[in-house]
């Protein structure tokens, strides 16, 4: 399961006969051919950018779904604010598994995480003044 979300949210470098490297920034090191295959395309226009609007779409619509039930937790920001945090938290536990990251590696990326998951939550309830 954490592989095929890693594979889902993170770009991979062409094969070279060995393991599948997955990256998701531009610290690699491959050979200078591969580098540039694997940079060619810019992320904002990359597939896995999808990730963030399928996420924000995916918490909204099971918030929306799950506000018919005839239990009052479900109808309060509490729903979308923990499914936000427990699919960030998902997606970057399994992203730093699947590199074999250091300890000091996940610390930045649980944080990260956290904090894209604030991101999504945000889009999901959306940002509005009080009235």
């Amino acid at each position: 399961m954490l592989k095929f979300i890693a594979q889902l949210t993170m770009a991979a470098l062409p094969s070279t006969g060995g393991p599948i490297i997955y990256t998701a920034g531009t610290d690699v090191t491959p050979k200078s051919e591969l580098k540039n295959q694997a940079t060619k395309i810019p992320i904002f226009i990359h597939p896995k950018a999808l990730t963030f609007p399928i996420l924000v779409a995916l918490v909204k619509s099971a918030w929306t779904a799950t506000s018919v039930l005839p239990v009052e937790w479900s109808r309060t920001v509490w729903f979308p604010f923990g499914s936000c945090i427990l699919l960030g938290l998902l997606i970057a536990v399994s992203n730093l598994a699947e590199e074999k990251a250091r300890a000091s590696e996940w610390i930045s990326g649980i944080i990260i995480g956290l904090l894209n998951s604030l991101v999504v939550f945000g889009a999901v309830v959306g940002i509005h003044k009080p009235q």
